[in-house]
């Protein structure tokens, strides 16, 4: 009887440390790997064809603002400003997901969804590029109200809704609703990836020519470290062979006897 309600207490051990594995393992700057067989749009920008890691720039504070890198991390391509947007179901898996665009344009993303949340982002688009794009598309693209033509022109909380006809509604917080238009899956991105300085990331940032937009602002280090879940999940693996161990042998520990 003592066995098995030791063996009850292990496993309800291993559950609640399994649970908080998961947790830890949900990296706080979200960083999720996309890959992309064609050209992507991104506010100000084009990403050629490849592989990309997206992830928060600033995860401990309330600003919403997405980076992009190359899958290695060395590579910065920018940053760009983004507005919540709600799902009924959280996300299985991590996603884009694009706007409808014209013939031989390139697919425009429109959210980035991360796994196991309800909240996602919405990317502001400049306004001269998002009019472009709303024109090819059947669906409204999130702005600003004044004139903006870049990346850094987008960082306003003043913010409205372009419609294909060209007409301006206030953007506010959107009802959650199911998700719209294609998607795109990732995976989430290694821990093990660092990020450069927020000088480097500056300086290294491509200048626009028509392909890649640079941004101004700056980037943090990726700081993640995957020890402690190694930690726990040895612990686990411990609890696991001490309770066949008692089970197999009919033992109890003299503590519980």
């Amino acid at each position: 009887m003592f066995s098995t309600k030791l063996i009850r207490m292990i496993c309800a051990g291993a559950i609640i440390g399994c649970s908080a594995s998961i947790a830890m393992a949900q990296l706080p700057d979200r960083r999720t790997i996309f890959t992309f067989s064609g050209p992507v749009a991104i506010p100000g920008a084009t990403l050629p064809a490849g592989r990309y890691v997206f992830r928060l720039a600033e995860p401990g504070s309330s600003a919403r603002v997405v980076q992009v890198f190359s899958a290695d991390g060395k590579k910065p391509y920018g940053m760009f400003f983004s507005h919540p947007a709600e799902r009924v179901e959280a996300a299985r898996d991590p996603e884009v997901r694009f706007l409808e665009t014209g013939k031989g344009a390139p697919a425009a993303i429109k959210t980035w969804w991360y796994p196991g949340e309800r909240t996602g982002f919405e990317f502001v688009y400049p306004k001269d590029q998002a009019r472009r794009l709303a024109q090819g598309s059947k669906e409204s693209v999130l702005t600003t109200k004044s004139a903006s033509s870049t990346t850094n022109q987008s960082n306003t909380a003043n913010l409205t809704r372009i419609s294909p006809t060209g007409e301006e509604t206030n953007a506010g917080d959107a009802a959650a609703t199911a998700p719209t238009g294609a998607a795109q899956q990732g995976a989430v991105a290694d821990a093990s990836i660092n990020f450069p300085r927020a000088s480097q990331a500056e300086s290294e940032a491509p200048v626009q020519t028509g392909t890649i937009a640079r941004n101004s602002r700056t980037g943090l280090p990726g700081t993640a470290s995957s020890v402690p879940l190694f930690g726990l999940v040895g612990l686990i693996a411990i609890a696991a062979a001490m309770a066949l161990r008692f089970w197999r042998s009919g033992d109890t520990p003299a503590s519980i006897r």
